[in-house]
């Protein structure tokens, strides 16, 4: 994917992603043939929900092979999620919804300038002066 990228590619070439497509489906079938009656103690086993998820999100899975745009992580939005579950895990609750409503929003605010080189002291100083950052706009065609 890097050789796409630096190559000016916007996506990668059909016939290397038709060779992906056939062994991420083959991978999916194998975990969902070889585990659909495996017992486990509560429900399907992981390794049949693991293949029917991958069978059934194929599409998300691949969205950053069609769009170099997207990224293939989803690292940042679950970066954002830990720090509000590590709070209620260690505190026991948010003092109300807005609280944490509130925490969520800044956070997304400090994530979302970050992903654009701003800094999370530059983002709070530009919001307090009344400038704050906001993403680019997309161009229009």
């Amino acid at each position: 994917m890097e050789d796409a990228r630096a190559r000016g590619d916007t996506a990668l070439d059909p016939k290397t992603l038709d060779d992906l497509r056939e062994r991420y489906d083959k991978a999916a079938a194998h975990g969902i043939i070889h585990n659909r009656l495996r017992d486990w103690a509560s429900g399907n086993h992981p390794g049949y929900a693991l293949g029917c998820w991958l069978r059934d999100y194929k599409e998300q899975a691949f969205l950053f092979t069609r769009d170099f745009n997207v990224d293939w992580t989803s690292n940042v939005s679950e970066r954002g999620a830990k720090a509000a579950k590590r709070h209620q895990a260690v505190s026991g609750y948010w003092h109300s919804l807005a609280t944490l409503a509130r925490w969520c929003r800044i956070r997304s605010y400090l994530d979302s300038a970050a992903a654009h080189g701003t800094t999370a002291l530059n983002a709070i100083r530009d919001a307090l002066t009344g400038n704050p950052w906001l993403p680019p706009l997309p161009e229009i065609a």
